[in-house]
């Protein structure tokens, strides 16, 4: 009886201490849940192509479609959802590599169109499309970094423009307070 005991609490003991080895392994607090799907990245990849077609074929109309409540309804270009792609993209394996570059291609020209907007219409539109490209620029440098090694300065001179815009009246209260979000979760 008491060499049935043993082995018993020595797999309890043993149990006890992987179980503490294991929760002391630092991990990485996400904003997201850590999803690393192929069709995630492939409807983002669609996403993306059907909003750049859109920004393409209709250049005066608005870029940013919205719902009856005000919503948008554009998931490509949410700082969130990008950064969740972009978390997938950079802890995925092999095989990502065409869409990896698909993303970084076709992703720079669509946020430049909405700065462009922005700028064009003197901060009075556009002002939540704008914060949102900050964020996924911040969320590409931060997530993407290998991808990304010789944008490192960019990343300081975006921070400390966002920083800059966080702070003054030029942005309305809500996407000032997005904004500081997004610097908080990715900058």
């Amino acid at each position: 009886m008491q060499s049935f005991i043993r082995p018993r609490l020595a797999l309890a003991l043993s149990a006890l201490v992987f179980t503490a080895a294991c929760s002391s392994v630092v991990r990485t607090t996400l904003p997201y849940p850590a999803v690393q799907s192929s069709s995630l990245l492939t409807q983002y990849v669609y996403a993306l192509r059907a909003a750049e077609q859109r920004q393409i074929a209709y250049p005066d109309e608005p870029l940013w479609l919205r719902d009856e409540g005000g919503r948008s309804v554009d998931t490509s270009l949410n700082a969130d959802n990008a950064a969740m792609v972009f978390y997938a993209l950079a802890n995925g394996g092999p095989g990502n590599e065409r869409i990896t570059s698909e993303i970084l291609q076709t992703l720079p020209p669509m946020l430049q169109r909405y700065e462009q907007a922005y700028e064009k219409s003197q901060g009075k539109w556009y002002q939540d499309e704008y914060v949102e490209t900050i964020g996924v620029q911040l969320a590409m440098l931060s997530l993407l970094p290998a991808k990304l090694a010789n944008q490192a300065t960019s990343k300081s001179s975006l921070i400390a423009k966002a920083n800059e815009m966080a702070k003054s009246e030029q942005l309305n209260a809500p996407a000032r307070e997005r904004l500081q979000v997004l610097v908080r979760r990715y900058g």
